[in-house]
């Protein structure tokens, strides 16, 4: 059996996303993890974008705005476990 590239992207997704299940229901919370996951949803959201949508050889604006969209939104996630007590505090009445 012949793996093409788009095969093995696949199979390295699936991989990434059964290990952040793993470590979701198994580890205990800690901004590690936290972190871990955010760099993984980057990885497979720029996997993503260049392989299944094949935005590698798209206009540069619109690769540019969807790789900054799996860059931005983990980074959003980390911050907002990294600052959540504040965020709460922020956000009560």
């Amino acid at each position: 059996m012949q793996l093409n590239k788009l095969d093995i992207t696949w199979l390295i997704l699936i991989t990434i996303t059964m290990a952040n299940a793993l470590v979701a229901e198994t580890a205990e919370p800690h901004l590690i993890i936290t972190a871990i996951i955010c760099f993984s949803i980057a990885y497979k959201g720029r996997r993503i974008i260049d392989y299944f949508m094949e935005l590698n050889q798209a206009n540069k604006t619109i690769r540019v705005l969807m790789h900054s969209y799996f860059y931005i939104f983990p980074a959003l996630i980390f911050l907002t476990d990294a600052f959540a007590e504040q965020l709460a505090q922020l956000t009560s009445l």
